[in-house]
């Protein structure tokens, strides 16, 4: 598994089906038949990965529109990814 760096390129995989419930997100990986639940925050960045960013352009996304420190923010987006990488839900690149 690829280390996820503020330089790497993420974007959802193509088996995941979503849909929003109220400010969150519902997810099922048609592949593996398991279902994913991201609060508001995880939604946002999920929606940020429909299309290849990188972490940086997810991050500076972030801090325009929620009221966290830069370092913070880094530190959750890379965890958040991490483990999406790990449920193999996420592509990475670089």
């Amino acid at each position: 598994m690829k280390n996820i760096t503020l330089e790497s390129t993420v974007s959802q995989i193509d088996d995941i089906v979503a849909s929003d419930i109220d400010d969150e997100k519902v997810m099922m990986s048609i592949e593996k038949g398991e279902y994913y639940g991201l609060e508001p925050v995880g939604s946002r960045v999920w929606e940020l990965i429909e299309t290849p960013v990188t972490v940086s352009r997810i991050i500076d996304t972030l801090l325009g529109q929620y009221d966290v420190d830069r370092d913070t923010c880094a530190r959750d987006v890379l965890t958040f990814l991490g483990e999406l990488h790990q449920a193999g839900i996420i592509q990475v690149e670089g």
